[in-house]
């Protein structure tokens, strides 16, 4: 047995033992406190006392829906389980002890594939504790292993809120690039040409995507590393990043309100955004294409937008039943 799996046993037993002795109905306020210490010294320990408790739920049939800090912090002291249900539990408990000395590797979980439609906003919570709200017109596909948790996202824009998990990255794929992280939080929309990045919370790391390297495996260029406040666009080849303060990052995941902000952008710009939301699309003509305007427009108000826009800037709207057209006036 190497070191790694030796150690690995240990921290197993312990956690065996700690889930033994928290459904004893004995676990007294000293103990809870050392586990509680214990899981929070190392991601393998809170892993380990994580997979034991599923174990004795699967086995006991307890509550799914109760996490153990629940049952730790609840002091559930005077629960009582018949001789009968400690053994089968324990035998679970043995069962996936021996596995993990076997060295089997957990099956990767089934992909999950997550998608909205032009105008809708949708909130996503995974199996790891990680939340993910995928604005309009988005795709993304999740699939999770012991080693990785990995998502693609195929089209659109997410912000995402990850769960710290050391022992487990997550890998969030947009073609030529993979972002890697532990815990943070960050808005990533896609574009023609690459994609834009907006930090809000931790580190994340920009790195190229293994298949570019898959010619020259010993190309290995230095990863992009962002901090909170950072902005970023990646193209084909090129970064552009931009050091940025809070409000700025804010803005650029202010569509998780239902709002678009802008400061002094061009019109046609503005229009590319709303459109994104719309089944009947804007067209900008190229006269009026470089005004700018700034301001907070509510996503739900449809066509309200353009009511703003006639009032402040000189521009007709033309409307048809096939299109809308901004014109000069």
């Amino acid at each position: 047995m190497t070191s790694d799996a030796n150690t690995q046993s240990k921290i197993n037993q312990t956690a065996s033992n700690y889930v033994v002795r928290l459904y004893s109905g004995e676990l007294t306020a000293k103990e809870e406190q050392d586990i509680l210490a214990w899981c929070n010294e190392s991601e393998r320990h809170q892993s380990a006392f994580d997979e034991a408790i599923k174990v004795w739920d699967a086995a006991s049939a307890l509550p799914m829906n109760i996490g153990w800090r629940e049952k730790l912090e609840g002091r559930f002291y005077h629960i009582r389980y018949m001789a009968a249900s400690i053994v089968v539990a324990l035998f679970c408990l043995t069962l996936y002890l021996h596995q993990s000395l076997q060295g089997e590797p957990s099956e990767t979980s089934p992909s999950q594939h997550y998608a909205t439609a032009i105008g809708e906003v949708s909130n996503v919570g995974l199996s790891d504790g990680s939340t993910i709200t995928l604005n309009t017109d988005t795709a993304v596909t999740v699939t999770f292993s012991a080693q990785a948790r990995e998502l693609w996202l195929l089209k659109g824009e997410a912000f995402f809120d990850i769960a710290k998990a050391p022992a487990r990255p997550f890998l969030i794929h947009t073609g030529e690039k993979t972002i890697r992280v532990v815990g943070t939080k960050f808005n990533v929309k896609l574009s023609d040409s690459g994609f834009d990045i907006a930090v809000a919370e931790g580190i994340v790391a920009i790195e190229e995507a293994t298949s570019r390297n898959a010619a020259n495996p010993e190309v290995k260029p230095e990863p992009v590393l962002l901090e909170a406040g950072a902005m970023a666009t990646f193209n084909h080849n090129n970064a552009l990043i931009a050091k940025q303060n809070k409000d700025v990052v804010d803005k650029a995941q202010s569509w998780r309100s239902g709002y678009l902000r802008f400061d002094d952008e061009r019109l046609d710009k503005i229009i590319e955004s709303f459109n994104r939301y719309r089944t009947k699309k804007i067209v900008v003509d190229e006269e009026v294409s470089s005004l700018r305007i700034s301001g907070v427009f509510k996503l739900s108000e449809g066509d309200a937008i353009l009511t703003a826009l006639e009032a402040t800037l000189p521009i007709d709207v033309q409307k048809s039943e096939e299109n809308i057209t901004v014109v000069k006036k």
